[in-house]
């Protein structure tokens, strides 16, 4: 598989992906209300809602970090300095609402299934669709009309000065449809987050996440938290990182990686839908069909085919015996 570079394709300081967000019609309400999910069975593995009410600065009041902002081509928010109200859908101290309380796994059990395989459920296969580089307003609907036609959810990891950029309604429709909004960064910027000692990295991967988790606070809610981190590139691309990892630890975050894509960021990407649903294949394929997958794709603006090929790409994940789960 290919390094994550290959993956989440933003360079230091350019605006790579973007993507749309139109306000819920009445046929996504009904999809969503009728949506219907594997109820797991007892277990270890069975999701369970996570809460970090009263840590991490949950419910305090918005304010700007006392590191100075990383770079970002969008505007620094205003905080408001008060404690900004819940997305109704949100559940407090999570990053998603009570939709995905039935498939919600907390993201260092994750980290853990993919970076050692043999620790995964042995009773079930999970796939974890994942989405890098939005919020946007043209290809983040398009993947919610897709998961809400097959019933499935996803995790969203987000570039927050993005939710600027989209109406609150998308926000709230994909809360209620069950995914879960994760963090992939504040500035997305490599040169930023990743040069440098492994110091310096650690000290501007956290101030990053500060800033990060306080944007989307100012949007989302006070009550917002998520214990789920992708940093640009993947956490596979990039060296001396264990005191950065600390730091998002020490924040309640775990980095998460992937281990099967669509290819929709390879310097030479599949073609048509077809060309995708191999793509996702050959990666499995390599990686030992794992019974836990997390699948790299973006709803950037760019990410047509992306779209056009998530319901085919479902299908086969369907047909292999795959639950879909996300992440808290």
């Amino acid at each position: 598989m290919a390094l994550g570079l290959t993956g989440c394709a933003r360079s230091s300081g350019t605006a790579s992906s973007g993507s749309s967000a139109a306000s819920v019609g009445a046929s996504a309400s009904s999809a969503t209300a009728s949506a219907t999910s594997p109820k797991p069975s007892p277990s270890s593995t069975t999701p369970a809602p996570f809460a970090a009410v009263g840590k991490y600065g949950v419910g305090d009041a918005v304010t700007h970090p006392t590191c100075p902002v990383p770079p970002s081509q969008h505007r620094t928010f205003k905080a408001p300095g008060k404690v900004v109200p819940d997305l109704p859908e949100l559940s407090r101290g999570t990053d998603h609402g009570a939709a995905a309380d039935k498939w919600v796994y907390p993201a260092s059990s994750v980290q853990k299934w993919v970076t050692t395989p043999t620790t995964a459920p042995k009773n079930k296969k999970i796939a974890f669709i994942t989405f890098d580089d939005g919020p946007t307003a043209s290809m983040t609907p398009r993947e919610l009309t897709n998961l809400e036609q097959a019933r499935v959810p996803a995790t969203f990891f987000m570039i927050t000065p993005q939710l600027q950029d989209v109406q609150t309604s998308l926000l709230r429709r994909s809360l209620r449809d069950g995914n879960a909004l994760a963090i992939h960064s504040y500035s997305h910027d490599y040169h930023y987050l990743f040069h440098g000692s492994a110091s310096d990295k650690a000290t501007h991967v956290s101030c990053d996440d500060d800033w990060a988790v306080a944007q989307a606070r100012d949007v989302l809610g006070a009550g917002y938290y998520a214990s789920g981190f992708r940093y640009p590139g993947g956490h596979m691309s990039w060296h001396n990182l264990r005191p950065a990892d600390a730091a998002l630890g020490r924040r309640g975050a775990s980095w998460i990686d992937w281990n099967a894509e669509s290819g929709d960021a390879e310097a030479n990407p599949p073609r048509t839908p077809s060309g995708m649903v191999a793509y996702l294949k050959k990666t499995m394929a390599e990686e030992g069909n794992p019974r836990v997958l997390v699948i790299l794709n973006h709803d950037a603006a760019d990410k047509r085919l992306t779209a056009e090929s998530m319901p085919s790409l479902i299908r086969y994940l369907k047909a292999q015996g795959y639950s879909f789960g996300v992440m808290n």
